[in-house]
């Protein structure tokens, strides 16, 4: 479906034809290759995904268990933190064979993962096989942490994936993302991240560099462009919007509009729907657990991508709580055995559905997503930031 107001000439159709010969192309020549080179299986997972999409509620959930089960045991044997915790309360591997079993095991906070840090880290684990993460600090001290190279490149990337196929965009389409953007610290990997941008025909644009001035140059960008999709954090995605509504000017005609990072206000959302003729794909994820929920066609919440991750809904006393009802998000990520995080309080809020989703995906729903909010903030100066993109240093600088 087109943009309201766009119309395909013929030359925009021939250019049409070509990204399809292009999306064959990267989907099953220059995706396999680059994964390759990286030692990656992207694109098998990718494929398993969008197959297990399909699955039954019950089937799905079988197989959650199936690798949870597999993660508990791992961490209870090879993970000192977690064999600890388990003998403590009495608890053997096979005492969680679900994830209605994980109320068994207490949550675990950043402030736990600190102070216990060498001890979470999987024994024996090879150093060269794993990641090293850390949070944005958006709301506080940033949180270190490892992950496996395969959780990322090999399940995280793949459900990224298959969410922005969710929202019509394949694998080269040409892409505009607004995000605080990290160089890799190692030269192959600041090569293999030009190589991916390449690939997936994405221009980033860096969040600290949005400002007043600035607004009119990328909105000239994105006409220019023409992308498939354009995505960006909610807060600065509505205020493109704000400025392109004021401006009077037409909005670039875009597919797909993608958020993520932080909450979708539904003011938000009226105006970007209003602005660009198209209903936002609201995403979730995290740094520590990459891809874990997003919108589909529907837009009747957020599907969980359940084969990798368990999102539990819990009070204060950590106990779970009815689909519909507000609580606090626990993640578990079923595929980073090089540090387990296992009922993980993120700091969001949210609940589950009470109903399954119109598409048919057997993937549960994620209803309501209360997560961290990054609004802007106006620095002495009076220059407009993302809040988001400030670590927690430069916030207590301007004195939030």
């Amino acid at each position: 479906m087109e943009p309201v107001g766009a119309t395909i000439g013929p030359q925009e159709g021939r250019q049409r034809n070509t990204l399809s010969l292009y999306n064959a192309l990267a989907r099953h020549v220059l995706a396999p290759s680059l994964d390759l080179i990286r030692g990656a299986r992207t694109m098998k997972c990718l494929a398993d995904l969008e197959e297990t999409q399909w699955w039954s509620r019950e089937r799905i959930e079988q197989l959650q268990a199936e690798r949870l089960q597999r993660l508990i045991r791992y961490a209870y044997d090879h993970v000192l933190y977690y064999r600890r915790l388990m003998d403590e309360r009495g608890l053997r591997p096979h005492d969680i064979q679900s994830a209605a079993d994980l109320h068994k095991l207490p949550l675990l906070t950043k402030d736990l993962i600190r102070a216990n840090f060498d001890e979470m880290r999987a024994e024996g684990f090879p150093r060269s096989a794993l990641l090293p993460g850390r949070t944005s600090g958006s709301t506080g001290e940033p949180l270190l942490f490892y992950s496996t190279k395969s959780a990322l490149y090999d399940r995280g990337y793949a459900r990224s994936l298959r969410s922005m196929g969710w929202a019509g965009i394949r694998l080269g389409d040409r892409t505009v993302s607004v995000r605080m953007t990290r160089q890799p610290e190692t030269a192959r990997g600041r090569t293999l991240r030009r190589l991916s941008r390449r690939l997936e025909r994405t221009i980033e644009v860096d969040t600290t560099s949005i400002s007043v001035e600035t607004l009119p140059g990328i909105v000239h960008m994105l006409h220019r462009v023409r992308p498939r999709a354009f995505g960006a954090y909610p807060s600065v995605m509505a205020h493109f919007a704000s400025f392109i509504k004021d401006s009077g000017q037409p909005a670039p005609p875009v597919h797909s509009v993608l958020t993520g990072g932080e909450q979708l206000f539904e003011h938000q959302r009226e105006l970007i729907r209003e602005v660009f003729h198209s209903e936002p794909y609201s995403r979730y994820g995290s740094h520590e657990a990459y891809e874990m929920a997003a919108e589909c066609e529907e837009h009747s919440g957020l599907h969980v991508h359940a084969e990798d991750i368990i999102a539990e809904v819990v009070d204060d006393g950590g106990n779970p709580v009815l689909p519909g009802q507000q609580g606090h998000i626990l993640i578990t990520s079923l595929h980073n055995y090089g540090m387990p995080f296992i009922r993980y309080k993120n700091g969001d809020a949210g609940s589950l559905a009470t109903s399954s989703c119109p598409c048919g995906r057997g993937l549960p729903l994620l209803d309501t997503l209360l997560g961290r909010t990054g609004d802007f903030i106006y620095t002495p100066s009076g220059k407009r930031v993302a809040g988001v993109s400030l670590p927690s240093s430069r916030l207590a600088l301007l004195g939030v």
